[in-house]
């Protein structure tokens, strides 16, 4: 696939989170100006510095990196973390298109993205798509370097992603979300647009649909403590990285409890998404009088993304073969909410 995005900087490690949000927009490629220089595809839609331009050096290299895509009319966003007027007029001099602080809040970053691509003004379901990414990115950024979560942020993707699917427009949502190059952004907003579009569909009062949407969005967050290196693999996972892997419900349930800042259905959907009404799931064996109808819709739903996802190493089943999986697990699923949601995710 071809690389959407461009990122140039000069600290790879804190720029994972900015690499993750501008992979919203499709495949987005890194180059690190302390690595030797590499060649590399040039961005269909847009390049980005993150790098200290009052290092002369790195003015240089980062001028080396965008000649090609300059000459060929790419968008050039340059973040600087000094706005002075000195290194404002080194942004422009170098050909900087727009000029943001490096600084700024996620969401601001992200409209501010989105005006630079579509500066005609996005469509009602594209700006809800970017609201909710924008408080994924800073949860799964707060839970990867132990932070407490931020729940403002939550809450403002869980409205998003709520009045999404008040568009009654699945097709649209999930869309948007396979355009989503980064692997767990795509699936926590999955299986997110699917809940949300599960609990509208139910008929769920406001309050219920926020709970539902939230467990959604919150019930992956132990992944984020997993390393990227075993959630990206594309090939098979050894035993110790299924371990591994196999924690995350756990991990999440911990954490959530102990910031104590989040209802007792979404506190257990992170930990028993991957129970089973027969007792077969993972990680405390439950039988079905001990699993919730909220934790029962979380894992219809999470089954289903990860069998219609897109990934570069598998081809992504259509609607009807994945629901035909979910109607073979029997038992393991509840019956009369399988059938309420294959009016949801099927034609017709």
């Amino acid at each position: 696939m071809p690389i959407a995005v461009l990122l140039i900087t000069d600290r790879p490690e804190q720029s994972l989170k900015l690499e993750r949000l501008l992979s919203l927009w499709g495949p987005c490629d890194v180059v690190d100006l302390h690595r030797p220089a590499r060649g590399g595809s040039v961005p269909r839609r847009l390049l980005v510095s993150d790098v200290d331009l009052s290092n002369r050096a790195a003015v240089e290299a980062v001028r080396t990196q965008i000649a090609e895509c300059r000459r060929k009319g790419t968008p050039f966003l340059c973040l600087l973390r000094d706005q002075s007027p000195r290194l404002t007029i080194q942004a422009n001099a170098i050909g900087a298109s727009a000029i943001l602080s490096a600084d700024l809040p996620t969401q601001v970053l992200l409209d501010e993205i989105g005006r630079i691509l579509t500066p005609q003004g996005a469509a009602p379901m594209q700006r809800q798509f970017v609201a909710a990414s924008a408080g994924m990115a800073d949860m799964l950024s707060a839970a990867a370097e132990g932070k407490a979560l931020p729940v403002a942020a939550i809450e403002g993707s869980v409205e998003a992603i709520n009045r999404a699917a008040d568009d009654r427009d699945l097709d649209a949502w999930l869309d948007m979300v396979w355009n989503h190059d980064d692997a767990t952004y795509q699936h926590c907003l999955l299986v997110a647009g699917l809940a949300a579009a599960f609990a509208h569909a139910l008929g769920f009062p406001e309050g219920a649909r926020k709970l539902v949407t939230s467990a959604a969005v919150l019930h992956d967050i132990g992944k984020a403590r997993v390393p990227l290196a075993i959630l990206h693999k594309s090939g098979k996972l050894t035993a110790g990285e299924v371990a591994i892997i196999r924690e995350h419900p756990q991990i999440g349930y911990e954490m959530l409890l102990r910031q104590g800042a989040f209802a007792p259905e979404i506190v257990e959907a992170a930990r028993c998404h991957h129970e089973y009404l027969d007792g077969t799931g993972y990680p405390q064996g439950l039988m079905a009088h001990e699993i919730s109808d909220v934790v029962r819709m979380i894992t219809i739903c999470d089954i289903y993304a990860a069998l219609i996802e897109r990934r570069s190493y598998k081809v992504p089943m259509a609607p009807q073969e994945a629901y035909a999986v979910l109607v073979g697990m029997g038992a393991k699923l509840d019956a009369d909410l399988l059938r309420a949601f294959g009016q949801v995710v099927l034609p017709g």
